[in-house]
């Protein structure tokens, strides 16, 4: 009894790999640069709201309100 041997790859479904992992790392990248530039904006405001010695207690309290995600 023979098998079949697996058909090679088209083409076509090559470059809708390649395509579709160029998107991914892209997206993935603006989602981590959006992250980053909101995680900075809210430092900046928190230390200009909280100068001085204030600042480490008014961050742990930012932290934790926000772990939820509120």
């Amino acid at each position: 009894m023979k098998t079949k041997d697996a058909q090679p790859p088209r083409r076509s479904d090559e470059r809708f790999k390649t395509v579709a992992q160029v998107l991914a790392i892209l997206l993935l990248a603006g989602m981590t640069g959006m992250l980053l530039h909101k995680g900075h904006a809210d430092f900046t405001a928190l230390a200009q709201q909280n100068p001085g010695e204030s600042f480490w207690p008014a961050l742990v309290r930012h932290v934790f309100r926000n772990l939820a995600g509120g």
